[in-house]
C-alpha cells in the first residue's frame, strides 16, 4: 500500500465511523427500553457530535489538502493558475 492509499483508507474509515456513530446516537432514543428525555439527550448529542466532527474535519481536511497537491486551493483552481493576459 502506498501512503496515499493509507490516507484514503483512514479518511474513508473515519467518515464511516462518523456516520455510524451519528446514526446509532440518533436512533438510540427510539429503540431504547429506557425513558429518554429528548431535551437532555439532544444537548448530549450536540456536545458529543461537535467534538468528533472537529476531529473528523481535521483528519479529512489533512487528507484532502495532501491529496490535491501544493496549496490549500489545489492545482486545478483558478487561484493556483498564473494570470496569462
Amino acid at each position: 500500500m502506498t501512503i496515499s492509499n493509507v490516507r484514503a483508507f483512514i479518511a474513508i474509515a473515519m467518515v464511516l465511523v462518523f456516520i455510524g456513530l451519528t446514526a446509532v446516537m440518533a436512533l438510540y432514543p427510539l429503540f431504547s427500553s429506557k425513558n429518554v428525555d429528548i431535551k437532555d439527550y439532544a444537548d448530549f448529542f450536540v456536545k458529543i457530535a461537535s467534538v468528533y466532527t472537529g476531529i473528523l474535519g481535521v483528519i479529512v481536511g489533512y487528507y484532502f489538502a495532501r491529496a490535491q497537491g501544493a496549496g490549500a486551493a489545489g492545482p486545478d483552481s483558478s487561484a493556483a493558475r498564473p494570470n496569462r493576459e
